[in-house]
């Protein structure tokens, strides 16, 4: 073991999987206010400060805000950048698959608990989900040579690939016999081409559109925490609008505190975690021998998992609103 990484007093490390968080989550949506397969494919504005959202079918709909949440493809960012803002493909992959955890119940591993196997530009992931029921296998794999950026990937970003070609890559000698084991349990693996927004959105917010999740700051997967930005992006957006002193003239004010706390946090965010994937492949900064790894690793969760996002929104509605 090269590191374990240390928990302090109050931490606590929550697992949900996301298809049974959905499935939790779709009954508490009002029907009467969601509107399914509307693929919206242009904002503009209008003189009186709103603006109008165009869909694919040709429909309209006006809003006083506008809330981009469409994800690492968004159409709403290209509206907030002013110019199409294209996504640089990391020259990693990463292939997946959920595997029911009995298969390893022979491995000398300790597999219920989330565990990160490094190699030379290759790193492997592994944890439960579905109480313990299953195990998430993710292997990643990079091509240090290419400039980054430079390949211009098709879609679909993310195909059904057959178990040989997983095979070929990981196959090589030095990952271990429980390693190997589990390889040989991925199947039926699905490979997706890592993208993200790089270089960073400097805003978040054009007049009264605004973003969130990865529309706003699509990131690599290293640090598992994108999903956890857009869930902070949420909260703050909700606390400052949801204020019950909210009124249609404060939402100037609120996009732009809004702004003001998510930029820096979600870009630094960001950035970590591309570092992490190079710290994990062994291209850190700081040099891939063991030693060096555990030194850079060393607290690189803190001020992802310790900020107090609580606070930090209070005082922003506060600047809006007052005590």
């Amino acid at each position: 073991m090269i590191c374990q990484y240390p928990a302090i007093s109050g931490d606590i490390g929550v697992r949900i999987y996301r298809t049974s968080f959905l499935e939790a989550i779709v009954p508490m949506l009002d029907p009467r206010l969601v509107h399914m397969e509307q693929r919206c494919i242009s904002v503009s504005a209008l003189s009186s400060g709103s603006h109008v959202i165009h869909f694919a079918d040709g429909s309209t709909y006006e809003a006083d805000l506008v809330i981009g949440a469409d994800g690492i493809k968004s159409v709403i960012r290209d509206f907030v950048t002013g110019r199409p803002t294209p996504l640089a493909y990391s020259n990693s992959v990463a292939y997946r698959s959920v595997v029911p955890s009995e298969a390893f119940k022979d491995l000398k591993t300790d597999m219920m608990r989330p565990l990160c196997w490094i190699g030379k530009n290759r790193h492997i992931i592994s944890y439960p989900v579905q109480s313990d029921q299953k195990m998430n296998l993710v292997f990643f794999t990079t091509d240090a040579t290419i400039p980054l950026g430079s390949v211009d990937v098709p879609l679909p970003w993310a195909k059904l690939v057959s178990q040989d070609e997983l095979l070929h890559e990981f196959s090589q000698a030095g990952w271990g016999e429980d390693a190997n084991l589990i390889l040989k349990e991925m199947k039926n693996p699905s490979k997706w081409y890592l993208h993200f927004l790089h270089p960073p959105l400097s805003s978040y917010v054009r007049q009264r559109v605004v973003l969130l999740g990865d529309a706003a700051h699509a990131m690599l997967p290293y640090l598992g925490s994108g999903a956890g930005q857009g869930f902070e992006d949420v909260y703050a957006l909700c606390s400052l609008l949801g204020d019950a002193r909210a009124r249609k003239c404060h939402i100037d004010d609120v996009l732009e505190v809004y702004d003001s706390i998510r930029v820096a946090r979600a870009n630094m965010v960001q950035k970590l975690s591309t570092l992490m994937g190079n710290i994990v492949e062994k291209r850190g900064p700081g040099g891939g021998t063991n030693a060096q790894i555990q030194e850079q690793l060393r607290d690189i969760y803190h001020p992802i998992w310790h900020h107090d996002l609580k606070e930090e929104v209070k005082r922003a509605v506060t600047s809006v609103y007052g005590l």
